[in-house]
């Protein structure tokens, strides 16, 4: 099973309780996996249609838990695409018109029922823009597993839709973005910590705890991956200046000797060539008396002077 998958049905398992989060749920599933055929005489009738049987489940479930719709799925197989499963929830006319009414896409006025459409926005209530977005999830979004890259979308049919879920991400905080692709507005996310977030919000805490983990190791490995090369690069640095020095010491040893030196420019040359791997810090350590990093630290800047002068011949 895909982790999508894995995501939805977890998310098709959480049965909202409240009235308006169940309309909420349903409206963003109405949005994403229904379609309306005319009948003529003003007969419409509603089918939700679904590869995944969690969703259908869900859908079943709600019509008949908040609007006491009964209608049984109807599976078959898609030809076209190797012979995959897809459930269609049927609604009889009347069903439909009970449906549309409770979503505010139809009114009854005196001249006749008017259409005004599938609504665009979640309710505002914070539980219901869950709900809302748990829906539009199960029905047309999908993540990418966080141990490959962290990438969620939602793929609508329209642009309008696709901006409506883009302001309600906003509302918390959410960055995404919209692009197209083969003629459908997909809208994106792609920082793992607001994925993570989002998660929790739509109620797939599983998913959110796979993905928390994930980031966590990640962030871990970088970590050590940091301090692994910074330790590097210290460590090539100091390579690098041990042998400038030794350079310059033996620059100093062949012009005149180290009996030209003062005695503690003298010490520090013999330590060095004795000891090449040495820190500034173990250097000193070695000295007699003992000398700090910044001291002998001094010490090389004047041998190494000493040593440019020769080559200058100043």
């Amino acid at each position: 099973m895909s982790f999508t998958a894995e995501i939805k049905e977890e998310l098709a398992s959480r049965r909202p309780e409240k009235s308006c989060c169940m309309l909420s749920e349903l409206n963003a599933l109405t949005q994403s996996c229904a379609s309306m055929n005319l009948h003529g005489r003003g007969v419409v009738t509603i089918t939700y249609r679904t590869e995944n049987v969690s969703v259908a489940k869900s859908i079943f479930i709600l019509l008949k838990k908040r609007l006491e719709i009964n209608a049984a799925p109807h599976f078959t197989k898609l030809a076209r695409f190797g012979g995959r499963r897809e459930c269609a929830i049927r609604l009889s006319a009347a069903d439909s018109r009970k449906l549309m009414i409770a979503l505010h896409m139809l009114h009854e006025e005196d001249a006749g029922p008017v259409f005004k459409g599938i609504p665009r926005r979640a309710l505002t209530r914070k539980c219901c823009q869950n709900a809302f977005l748990r829906g539009v999830f199960m029905g047309d979004g999908s993540v990418t597993p966080p141990e490959k890259s962290h990438h969620l979308e939602f793929v609508c049919n329209n642009r309008s839709r696709a901006d409506a879920i883009v302001r309600l991400l906003e509302r918390d905080g959410l960055e995404s973005s919209v692009t197209q692709r083969r003629g459908a507005f997909v809208v994106y996310m792609k920082r793992g910590a607001q994925i993570s977030t989002l998660l929790g919000m739509m109620g797939a805490t599983r998913a959110m705890m796979r993905y928390e983990n994930i980031l966590a190791q990640r962030s871990l490995h970088e970590s050590v991956m940091r301090a692994t090369n910074c330790d590097h690069n210290n460590m090539m640095r100091q390579i690098g200046a041990a042998q400038r020095q030794i350079e310059a010491i033996r620059t100093i040893q062949k012009k005149d000797g180290f009996s030209s030196l003062p005695a503690s420019l003298r010490e520090l040359a013999q330590l060095r060539l004795s000891n090449p791997d040495a820190s500034l810090e173990q250097l000193g350590e070695m000295a007699s008396p003992p000398v700090g990093k910044s001291g002998v630290n001094h010490r090389f800047r004047k041998l190494m002077e000493i040593a440019k002068s020769y080559e200058t011949g100043e």
